[in-house]
């Protein structure tokens, strides 16, 4: 059934998730462009039918300009003739025939596009988790990948470190930048209720000084604070 491949290769594209990716699926991918590319001859030859027929069946009508008067269409009733309805009826089903298969190929392309998107995320991810470097690459996952997703990743791993180079150079010429660091999300709150857990005493803030004592809870400038949470003397209040 048309799509089956297809609907298979959407399937396995589910399956790449941050920490696992399956086999390359060699086959199927060749399975769906296989069927991608007889749907389109197919394609091509309807239509070139469907322009003969057209071409064949006008010849045979007639013409106003063959006549000295003037036919009134009005009263002309639609053909009855067995002949111009069995293509009538063929030129519509070769229209539908073509419309499935454009929509059949269009859908096949849809799911090899994110079957390779999802595997080259994964590529993307896993490359600067490990600083770049594809030799660090576990074995296991590489052997799970297609000659041409190994040379994807050495591409993208020496296109990515040349532009690391470039603005580490332009930001900090005297040091280096921890590209892999896993930072934070900036804060939407600039104030944050906390719970204090251990005795601190007195604090400087923004707004004055301030006693952190055991048991009490104040709302703060997260700023003034971000060491004490650090370390796990207050604690942050998640609003309800």
């Amino acid at each position: 059934m048309l799509g089956d491949e297809c609907f298979k290769l959407a399937k396995e594209a589910k399956d790449v998730t941050p920490d696992h990716i399956p086999a390359y699926n060699e086959e199927l991918v060749r399975l769906v462009t296989q069927e991608s590319r007889y749907l389109w001859r197919r394609v091509v030859e309807l239509i070139q039918a469907t322009e003969s027929s057209s071409q064949q069946s006008s010849s045979g009508v007639f013409s106003p300009s063959q006549s000295t008067s003037k036919p009134d269409l009005s009263s002309q009733p639609f053909s009855n003739d067995p002949a111009d309805v069995s293509r009538s009826m063929e030129s519509e089903n070769m229209q539908g025939q073509v419309a499935l298969y454009v929509h059949t190929i269009e859908r096949n392309k849809r799911c090899l596009m994110a079957y390779h998107r999802k595997r080259a995320e994964f590529l993307q991810s896993l490359l600067w988790a490990v600083h770049l470097a594809p030799t660090m690459v576990p074995q296991n996952v590489s052997q799970r990948l297609a000659p041409e997703e190994q040379n994807y990743a050495r591409e993208y791993a020496k296109l990515n470190m040349k532009y690391r180079d470039s603005v580490e150079a332009t930001l900090c010429p005297n040091d280096s930048l921890d590209w892999a660091l896993n930072g934070e999300v900036p804060p939407r709150d600039l104030l944050i209720e906390v719970r204090v857990h251990r005795d601190c005493g007195e604090i400087v803030t923004q707004s004055g000084i301030v006693n952190l004592q055991a048991g009490t809870q104040h709302y703060l400038c997260r700023s003034d604070v971000e060491h004490l949470l650090t370390i796990g003397y207050l604690e942050h209040i998640n609003p309800t």
